[in-house]
């Protein structure tokens, strides 16, 4: 028993390292958001250059995230993040150094951004696979879900720091560059491994597509989930000055302030709540996905900002309860050395859902302010009916 506890412990205290660790992709994320005003004034670049080399650095964490994540079974988890973590402040530094840089040539200042985003897009795409998988492999499986949701806790507070972060430009305009660089830090820092899982399979594992009949209904989940919690994200601002009559300059605050109050509450359900949470697998994707689709009809129904505000809150509890869930059901269906590239995979089914999300929001709203409301809580409703025919063991 005493054994059991101590291992339960250290591989808390390990997730808790980790999530620092991961809270750098999270803070470059959302700074690299928030600087989009700066980024144009320092380089001279349109805001479409600048959208389309983000696009093509979240094309490289879509297609880098399973190859990245599977390398920690390979050559060891801490090796591979910290390797991670020097691609992810390389990025940062040609970021940083396109911007201190002043005026270039704009076909010269575009190649560089866009070559800054793509390392960026691929360091960043295997440090939440690699890390989930490592704590996953150092405690029993009750403690899985608890454990990712610190890890996602670790990410989620790294986006409000790095928001944070994009305000001390107002101090000094090279000041959020220079934190940039320095956020990859956490990283280098990762632990040494204890154990080497490189040795389950000779460093060689096979490889794990995603079609796999044990990892693809996860897939779907993790896709639709996150085209659905896009959809609302994403079309906060104009719905809310459709509900509330109100200016772009107060929706853009009002949306600030809803999203960062959304943050928090995922935050603490994830720290506090989930680890304590005794639900079955099934049940916490399901009662997840329904308070996401709950969130999203009562900002439907809503009139007012404090009811809005709710609604978004519940959707990202939701959210916070469901994605732990279904990420610790996914990776207790294969083999320790594949769940690094499951969870790489999940990763880009995430990231295509929030885009998917953003492009379908943006449709659905032109055609009806309540569309992306409507269909975000079909989705997630879709989801939880489709995960009570699921049997823990079935694959």
């Amino acid at each position: 028993m005493k054994v059991m506890g101590k291992c339960r412990g250290s591989a808390r205290a390990l997730a808790g390292q980790l999530a620092f660790g991961v809270s750098t992709i999270g803070f470059g994320q959302s700074a690299f958001i928030a600087l989009v005003p700066l980024i144009a004034v320092q380089t001279g670049l349109g805001t479409g250059a600048i959208g389309t080399a983000a696009s093509f650095g979240a094309l490289a964490f879509v297609a880098g995230a399973p190859f990245c994540g599977a390398l920690g079974a390979r050559y060891g988890h801490g090796r591979t993040l910290r390797a991670l973590g020097l691609l992810v402040l390389a990025g940062q530094l040609v970021f940083a150094g396109l911007i201190w840089a002043g005026m270039l040539a704009p076909l010269l200042a575009f190649a560089i951004l866009l070559a800054s985003r793509l390392v960026y897009g691929l360091g960043a795409s295997g440090v939440m696979p690699v890390a989930q998988a490592w704590v996953c492999g150092e405690a029993p499986r009750e403690e899985h879900r608890g454990l990712l949701a610190l890890l996602s806790a670790g990410l989620g507070a790294g986006r409000i720091l790095g928001s944070v972060a994009a305000m001390t430009a107002g101090l000094a305009a090279q000041l959020p560059f220079v934190l940039l660089v320095l956020s990859p830090i956490t990283l280098l820092l990762a632990p040494k491994d204890k154990r080497e899982l490189a040795a389950v399979n000779g460093g060689e594992g096979k490889r794990l597509f995603p079609f796999d009949r044990r990892i693809l209904p996860f897939l779907a989940i993790g896709f639709c989930l996150m085209a659905g919690f896009g959809q609302m994200q994403m079309m906060l601002g104009p719905i809310l000055q459709t509900k509330l009559d109100l200016a772009a300059s107060s929706a853009t605050t009002a949306t600030g302030l809803i999203l960062t109050l959304v943050a928090a509450a995922m935050i603490l359900m994830q720290v506090f709540a989930v680890p304590r949470l005794a639900l079955g697998q099934g049940a916490g994707v399901a009662i997840g996905s329904s308070l996401l689709a709950l969130g999203a009809l009562i900002v439907a129904a809503s009139s007012g900002f404090i009811l809005c505000a709710a609604g978004l809150v519940i959707g990202g509890v939701g959210v916070a309860i469901a994605t732990p869930a279904y990420l610790a059901w996914l990776l207790s269906r294969v083999q320790p050395e594949e769940q690094g590239a499951a969870a790489g995979w999940l990763a880009s089914a995430h990231v295509l859902g929030q885009g998917a999300g953003a492009l379908l929001g943006g449709y659905a709203f032109a055609l009806c302010p309540l569309l992306p409301l409507l269909s975000c809580a079909g989705l997630a409703l879709g989801v939880a009916a489709a995960v009570w025919t699921m049997k823990p063991g079935e694959s």
